[in-house]
């Protein structure tokens, strides 16, 4: 049948591209940042939305506060909540810690205003900072973390001494870790993020641009308010497109560390990897003016086109690889005595590869942090393909969710906090 062969050679040429991708990563060696010798002042405001978080919030503003009192005289830390009409007692929480810590700024949405997304969330406090008394646009950074987010302060040193040394550049974003890693989901999710995120990061920093990708994401006050974010699903990809086209140079590096809480409950999660993959899809009309840009290289449109199109690849690949499986086990049962198909062969060393690939990868990344055996994070690289199964309905709820218009923005649930399971008999409320 010649439309199987076809969607079974696009399956194919995806496993190897994937495969090149890691490939170029494990050749990567990324580089740390290193102190600049002459420290410049910066203004530096952590902005956090806030949209029922009651499990979370007062232990992340308590870490926060812990750690900006250890960043050095040349930085100036506020912390702002922007609360987005939260029905539970999550500003109650953050007014009782701001009594205080005059440092935490909180600001209420107008009910009419919030539910909007989170692009809206960060367009108001963008807003709110740039009537507040700030020197130089390109030495304020607004740093973007989730209510659940832990960051050091050797890690916000080192965002303000990348920004020091690269002055051209207008957008950091530093690597993701999952910090409730004790259950199996979270455990994959940590996997994702130090293992292929930061692989593919790694990818496009060294021959393209980093991409902004939520949680842990800094950028220069005037580059927010010429590029606000948009009423996207996937605002954070949106706003890197967006700033690509009007010639804003954008970075990763995975010697900063943002950690989270990982979603813990299968449900919630395809509810937000389907809000991840429907918002790809609505940055499709980008594409015509990404390659019509000369300001943009090649890698970066090649790159960034694969990424656009492999939701909608990935509601074809999952079938075409079934399907190629039960031919060919067909073909090994049915064959010759002692026949083995060369293409099922070809697919688990190219599925093994893979594995090896990505497991070298988390084992390097997680040098940084917590180190790891490459025995355990290639074990760990197995266990992701049963993860990635579970996540295959994932396209096609978001394919059908595009096509039937639906667009409303679902934030994603946090777990509680591992210190306690809420805040609320630490910070009394009336």
């Amino acid at each position: 049948m010649t439309w199987l062969r076809i969607v079974i050679t696009l399956s194919f040429i995806a496993y190897l591209i994937y495969l090149s991708d890691f490939a170029l990563a494990a050749s990567i060696r990324p580089k740390t940042i290193k102190p600049v010798p002459k420290a410049e002042n910066f203004t530096l405001y952590i902005v956090i939305p806030v949209l029922n978080e009651e499990q979370v919030i007062g232990q992340t503003l308590l870490s926060l506060l812990a750690e900006i009192r250890k960043l050095p005289t040349n930085i100036a830390p506020w912390i702002v909540t922007v609360n987005d009409d939260s029905d539970d007692q999550s500003q109650a929480i953050i007014t009782a810690l701001q009594a205080d810590h005059p440092n935490i700024l909180p600001f209420d949405r107008p009910p009419e205003e919030a539910h909007q997304g989170k692009g809206d969330v960060l367009n108001y406090a963008v807003n709110v900072i740039q009537h507040l008394p700030n020197g130089n646009p390109d030495h304020t950074i607004l740093g973007i973390l989730d209510a659940d987010s832990k960051i050091s302060a050797a890690d916000l040193t080192k965002v303000i001494d990348y920004f020091t040394a690269h002055p051209d550049i207008a957008m950091l974003q530093g690597s993701v870790k999952i910090y409730n890693d004790d259950h199996w989901l979270t455990r994959m999710q940590d996997f994702e993020f130090v293992g292929v995120n930061s692989a593919l990061q790694q990818v496009r920093e060294t021959y393209g641009e980093g991409i902004a990708s939520g949680n842990g994401q800094f950028v220069t006050l005037s580059m927010a308010l010429a590029n606000p974010w948009g009423k996207g699903l996937l605002e954070d990809l949106e706003f890197t497109l967006r700033a690509w086209l009007k010639g804003y140079k954008t970075a990763f590096s995975d010697d900063i560390v943002v950690a989270q809480s990982g979603v813990d409950k299968m449900r919630p999660l395809i509810r937000q990897r389907v809000r991840w993959c429907q918002g790809s899809m609505q940055c499709w009309r980008y594409l015509p003016a990404l390659w019509r840009s000369k300001q943009i290289n090649r890698f970066q449109k090649f790159d960034t086109t694969l990424w656009l199109v492999l939701p909608v690849l990935s509601t074809l690949i999952p079938i075409t690889n079934i399907i190629a499986l039960i031919i060919q086990v067909y073909n090994y049962l049915h064959g010759p005595a002692g026949w083995i198909s060369p293409a099922l062969v070809v697919i688990l060393l190219l599925s093994f590869a893979i594995c090896m690939a990505i497991g070298l990868e988390y084992h390097e990344n997680m040098a940084k942090i917590t180190p790891v055996s490459y025995h355990h994070a290639l074990w760990l690289s197995v266990l992701y393909q049963a993860y990635l199964v579970l996540l295959i309905p994932v396209p096609y709820i978001a394919l059908g969710r595009q096509i039937l218009h639906m667009t409303k923005w679902d934030k994603t649930e946090h777990a509680s906090a591992p210190e306690t399971a809420s805040q609320s008999h630490i910070w009394p409320v009336k």
